[in-house]
């Protein structure tokens, strides 16, 4: 986990076969991932050399680490976690598994803050954060990050589709964490939008159980992932440039 010079953040970028840089298509194709060989019906990116790599393929290693990182932390912040482990290699500058990382450090954090554990959440929240494609945010309009707030507070109240006030809430959450997204502005930004999520699956939480949790939690961060990041936001409040 000591990974935190910006050199180490060079493997995280565009293409994970050959680096170039990943495009975006508005429309719907077939790939074939170039590692496991599964064709991928209505995929909608690939590298400017035409190398597709599935979400399993590129979010694996990731979801391990981010399920054992949270599974083994004491700490109460989820920002502190997630800044941990998005210094890890595993964790690609942008990619599906940021969807996992957002429920999976606010379910540890709070866990951790309350006094107690339960592993089979953290395990849960990474089960459904990874049902969340990449490219979510552009394409559906739902960030998976934001998204990941509401699977949080899902899984911490017990919500299914015919309990009336968890489905609420966690639905409520979701809106909180995708508008200030939305407002945060900018081009997709997978860092930007996972400490965003994070700080408003803080304070809904906290206002939602009347705890001093978010008061307790230091939200600055400055980010040094601008030198990577190609659509970079320099009016970001976590900018560091």
């Amino acid at each position: 986990m000591n990974v935190s010079s910006k050199e180490n953040l060079s493997n995280k970028v565009d293409c994970l076969v050959c680096g170039s840089e990943i495009r975006y298509l508005n429309y719907s194709t077939d790939f074939k991932c170039y590692y496991c060989g599964l064709e991928e019906k209505e995929a909608h990116f690939c590298c400017m050399e035409g190398h597709y790599v599935c979400d399993t393929c590129h979010t694996n290693d990731a979801l391990k680490l981010i399920e054992s990182v949270s599974v083994a932390t004491d700490s109460g912040s989820p920002f502190l976690i997630a800044e941990r482990l998005m210094k890890h290699p595993s964790v690609h500058m942008h990619g599906p598994e940021h969807h996992a990382l957002v429920p999976a450090v606010l379910v540890a954090a709070y866990q951790n803050y309350m006094g107690y554990e339960n592993e089979s959440t953290i395990s849960e929240a990474i089960k459904r954060g990874k049902k969340i494609p990449g490219g979510y945010c552009g394409l559906y309009g739902a960030c998976g990050g934001g998204i990941g707030v509401g699977i949080a507070v899902s899984i911490l109240l017990d919500a299914t589709p015919l309990t009336p006030q968890p489905r609420s809430h966690a639905n409520w959450a979701t809106s909180c964490a995708l508008s200030s997204i939305a407002d945060a502005g900018g081009a997709r930004c997978c860092k930007k939008s996972v400490r965003v999520a994070l700080k408003e699956g803080v304070i809904y939480l906290s206002n939602l159980f009347g705890l001093s949790w978010g008061d307790e939690i230091d939200f600055s961060v400055k980010c040094n992932y601008g030198t990577y990041n190609r659509e970079c936001d320099k009016n970001c409040e976590y900018n560091d440039n």
